[in-house]
């Protein structure tokens, strides 16, 4: 991979992940599940792009766990918000 794409690509997945960061500080709750949800892609595309550039052999595996247990911890946040409405 090219020095300067990966240098891109880290940029913009830090750009995207300042961005998820302040839509999950909003005070909706919807806003703040659509912000973890973003995070969770940025953070395992991010670990897949170092563990290509950089020869981490284990990088793909944390990447898989983080795009398993973001959604998995989505649905368990908005059920917890959806018993304390009722």
């Amino acid at each position: 991979m090219n020095e300067y794409v990966m240098y891109f690509t880290m940029f913009a997945l830090i750009i995207g992940a300042l961005s998820s960061l302040k839509l999950c500080f909003h005070k909706n709750t919807s806003n703040v599940l659509i912000g973890e949800g973003l995070m969770a892609i940025i953070v395992a595309t991010f670990l897949v792009v170092l563990s290509v550039g950089f020869n981490i052999s284990f990088g793909e595996t944390v990447a898989l766990f983080i795009l398993v247990a973001g959604p998995v911890g989505t649905i368990a946040f908005s059920r917890a918000m959806k018993k304390n409405r009722e």
